[in-house]
């Protein structure tokens, strides 16, 4: 019967299995997704709006936070107005808000158009989209930065919580413009980056998502980092700040980040740069382990522990392949859980990708149960794991060694050199199975 199944079937059926628990997770959370004006302007925009759209089907409650500069640029030229900026922002003069104002209706406009018009293609929905705007930003002038006056430049000085939710919970998307109010009426032009970063953290938003220009964050050597902790965001902005125009990230990802940082100063324990030219980015960044932009945390969303009680079934569910094929000597969840103390895991964003177990002997310790789950092999899981059983080793011995029947060679170029039953101490040369026939490895651990 698997047979009549064909290849693209089974590969989509096994990622729609592993996105099942997100699917459960986000539902009725909050996202805040942002993006700047020049998305509006790729082609790229039309899959973005369908992945939107996907997402609102799925019960995520969505507030969109967009940037208008491409269109106030166009606006102020045609009018011969010339921009100034001081530290990525424009002084805001009272010449110019007319045409912000104006520029921010029509993106609001396509917007919701091309939510709309997506929607009627698509039928994702079989009842009417409902979109909502409104003036729910209250601010006030940024002031004088660096002797700079920013005119009527602004920064959020309340958000209409009330008002978001009410319309949230009546099943809107929600759609906020980079203007803010104040109480005598002023009109002050805002940067989307901050005002993202402000209402995601203020109304507890499940998720901050910045929709970039490039693929989520490079170091300075130009290779993509897919995960980083606010220390290292930090060090990150520090660095770009003092080099002026570095080659390695483009001009306008500076607000990004520091949106980023002051998000997760605020209390939002995770923020995603995701690349727009890449279709299906945001889908794949949401509901797969592996992501596709950059990932920004308090803490590393990467860890290693020990395992307690309560992990015993998920090792069990993560060895039983390994068992079926002799590649792991057979254990029972009541040997699992009776040995539990000796088990290490391995987590991503909570969800346990590998295990290991470790044992002390006089002299040498074992790595044994060593298992990176089926979906996730093949990606440097399983070195990762092992640098951290070595660690592990070295708090008592200077040695280790495994047994293994078929992965002889993984070993091997993780510098394992071939051993025999003489190696192994006693307790481990009365439980010697012949018939399994393990290969013995063993390595010097430099302490």
């Amino acid at each position: 019967m698997d047979n009549l199944v064909g290849q693209s079937s089974v590969d989509f059926i096994s990622a729609f299995r592993s996105a099942a628990p997100y699917i459960h997770h986000y539902r009725n959370k909050i996202f805040v997704i942002a993006f700047d004006g020049f998305a509006l302007e790729s082609i790229s925009f039309v899959n973005l709006c369908t992945d939107i759209n996907l997402l609102h089907s799925l019960g995520i409650k969505i507030i969109l936070i967009h940037g208008i500069r491409p269109f106030i640029d166009l606006r102020l030229d045609k009018n011969n107005i010339k921009s100034r900026f001081h530290k990525h922002q424009r002084i805001t003069t009272a010449e110019m808000m007319p045409h912000i104002i104006e520029a921010n209706g029509l993106v609001k406009t396509k917007i919701e158009a091309a939510l709309s018009s997506n929607i009627y293609h698509n039928n994702i929905f079989k009842s009417e989209l409902k979109i909502s705007s409104g003036n729910f930003l209250m601010a006030k002038p940024r002031g004088v930065i660096d002797g700079v006056d920013m005119e009527q430049t602004g920064v959020i000085r309340e958000i209409n919580h009330e008002a978001i939710i009410e319309k949230l919970n009546h099943n809107e998307i929600v759609i906020m413009s980079p203007i803010g109010y104040s109480p005598i009426g002023e009109i002050f032009n805002l940067s989307f980056e901050s005002s993202a970063s402000k209402i995601a953290s203020s109304i507890k938003a499940e998720k901050l998502i910045y929709i970039t220009e490039n693929n989520g964050v490079q170091n300075i050597r130009g290779e993509f980092i897919s995960e980083m902790t606010s220390i290292k965001l930090n060090n990150l902005i520090s660095h770009i700040k003092e080099s002026e125009h570095p080659e390695f990230i483009e001009k306008n990802t500076l607000p990004i980040l520091e949106g980023a940082a002051q998000g997760l100063r605020e209390g939002l324990a995770k923020i995603h740069l995701v690349n727009r030219h890449i279709n299906g980015s945001l889908i794949m960044e949401l509901f797969t382990n592996q992501g596709q932009g950059t990932v920004i945390t308090t803490e590393k969303i990467e860890k290693f522990r020990s395992a307690d009680i309560q992990d015993a079934k998920v090792i069990e569910k993560m060895i039983n392949p390994l068992i079926k094929t002799q590649i792991i000597a057979d254990r029972s969840l009541e040997k699992i859980e009776m040995e539990i103390q000796h088990f290490h895991i391995l987590e991503f964003d909570n969800k346990i990708l590998g295990c290991a177990q470790v044992k002390h002997y006089d002299g040498i310790s074992e790595i044994a149960c060593f298992a990176i789950n089926e979906n996730y092999q093949n990606m440097g899981y399983g070195k990762k794991l092992l640098e951290y059983c070595e660690n592990e080793c070295k708090k008592v011995n200077n040695k280790t060694f495994i047994m293994t029947t078929q992965s002889s060679h993984w070993f091997m170029e993780n510098d394992f050199k071939q051993g025999n039953i003489n190696d192994l101490p006693d307790e481990k040369k009365r439980e010697y199975s012949l018939q399994r026939n393990s290969k013995i490895f063993l390595k010097e651990l430099e302490q």
